[in-house]
């Protein structure tokens, strides 16, 4: 073989191999790596890169200070970060230590200042949901997955499984049954309705006009919601009509407009209606109505025809004769 065909050889086997390389790590990334080398502080991996891969020495050490690799070895290593043009690797089960410490962390953290995160509604349980919160299953009551929960209607989907949704750590810890999760999306929603609340306060006032969802119709009325409060159309502002049962004239989740008619923040009463914001109707005239009106009109239109004659009448009663008064 020539050193032409040698080196061609040998560039097609390098091209080959380069193809084959990885180009980079996802964070939690776990590859079949081989030792190279045991070096002071770092294990030197070959991670089918063109870069090395580090694992720390301490990573791979006993609880008698024993190294448990040697060069040549084949460990699972989990990708972690990137240092200067090293990959930094832990060993697999050590990676999945730490990552459990850092979410242990993260929801105790979250627990203790009330902060809110970011989970998962997995499946429907008894009495709840499991909820799946920073890698860590947890479990939501039914009363606490909604303001107002929405039963899966039959043949429907359930209208929280497989959804993210924010939720609260109301309870944290571990006993000898486990680790005890319990969140609350119900207390993320109470917070915004609480600011939405406060801000209405600031901006609402009697005479006001907006729109609002109507969240319940009962016999004394419909409760609206105004985007944070809720008031009450009583029977008598819903419509210009007669109205003997709301139901007929309103339905849960409607659109309407309506007018502050007073507020009352102490007591958490606000009276709202529809009607007002509706043109009031003509009242239909009676047929005895309709007819005064056109016995007068013919009155005037006699006296629009007899307009200026000289002619004298004896009396005003003979003005007016062959008229049906």
């Amino acid at each position: 073989m020539n050193d032409k065909s040698s080196m061609a050889g040998f560039a097609a086997l390098l091209d080959q191999q380069l193809r084959n390389f990885r180009k980079g790590f996802n964070p939690g990334d776990t590859v079949s790596a081989r030792v190279v080398r045991v070096g002071e502080e770092y294990v030197t991996l070959d991670v089918n890169s063109k870069n090395v891969g580090l694992m720390p020495v301490a990573d791979v050490t006993d609880g008698d200070g024993e190294i448990t690799v040697k060069r040549g070895d084949t460990i699972d290593a989990t990708f972690v970060s990137m240092q200067k043009d090293a990959y930094i690797f832990a060993k697999a089960d050590v990676a999945e230590s730490a990552a459990m410490t850092s979410t242990d962390q993260t929801i105790q953290h979250a627990f203790d200042n009330g902060l809110v995160l970011d989970g998962t509604v997995e499946k429907e349980v008894k009495g709840g949901y499991e909820v799946t919160v920073c890698g860590q299953r947890g479990f939501c009551p039914y009363s606490q997955i909604d303001r107002v929960r929405k039963p899966a209607a039959a043949g429907e989907e359930n209208p929280y499984v497989g959804r993210k949704f924010q939720f609260v750590v109301q309870e944290y810890g571990a006993d000898d049954r486990g680790v005890n999760l319990i969140v609350s999306r119900r207390a993320v929603q109470e917070r915004e309705l609480q600011v939405a609340r406060d801000y209405l306060r600031d901006t609402l006032d009697e005479g006001q006009t907006l729109n609002g969802t109507v969240v319940k119709v009962l016999d004394f009325g419909a409760f609206v919601d105004l985007g944070g409060v809720e008031g009450l159309v009583p029977v008598r502002e819903i419509s210009w009509d007669k109205v003997n049962n709301p139901n007929d004239f309103l339905k849960a989740g409607d659109l309407v407009t309506v007018k502050i008619l007073s507020l009352d923040w102490e007591r958490e009463r606000i009276s709202l209606s529809i009607r007002q914001c509706q043109a009031k109707p003509l009242k239909p005239r009676t047929p005895e109505e309709i007819a005064r009106d056109a016995e007068a009109q013919d009155v005037a239109d006699w006296m629009e025809a007899h307009k200026g004659e000289s002619d004298a009448f004896s009396s005003l009663g003979s003005a007016f004769d062959g008229l049906k008064l």
